[in-house]
């Protein structure tokens, strides 16, 4: 889905054109997410069944997995959003390099 939607934006030439389509997947593509995740529980014979995540030390997956994992996880979304913050601010750049205030921007570094 996210190879999908690369492929998408850079496909159009028309930068808005790209944004609305790249949109109307999205919201089409969503609906693919719930399958996808209950297709384990709905095909039960062709997946085995998922891990429970506990911190018990008798469960699958002891503190040596999940805290690591943890760490990971929180890492990988705060890189997530970083990364998004800084791709917002050069949209907007790029959308409003026209426009008096980023000239002026421009001109003051």
């Amino acid at each position: 889905l996210y190879f999908g939607v690369i492929a998408l934006q850079s496909a159009l030439e028309n930068i808005d054109l790209a944004s609305r389509a790249t949109a109307i997947l999205v919201l089409v593509g969503v609906v693919n997410i719930p399958i996808i995740k209950y297709s384990v529980d709905w095909w039960n014979t062709l997946h085995q069944p998922a891990t429970d995540l506990t911190m018990s030390s008798s469960g699958p997956n002891g503190s040596e997995i999940l805290i690591p994992f943890a760490i990971m996880f929180i890492a990988v979304y705060l890189f997530f959003v970083v990364s998004l913050i800084l791709y917002i601010r050069n949209e907007i750049l790029l959308r409003e390099r026209r426009s008096q205030w980023v000239q002026d921007l421009v001109s003051q570094s």
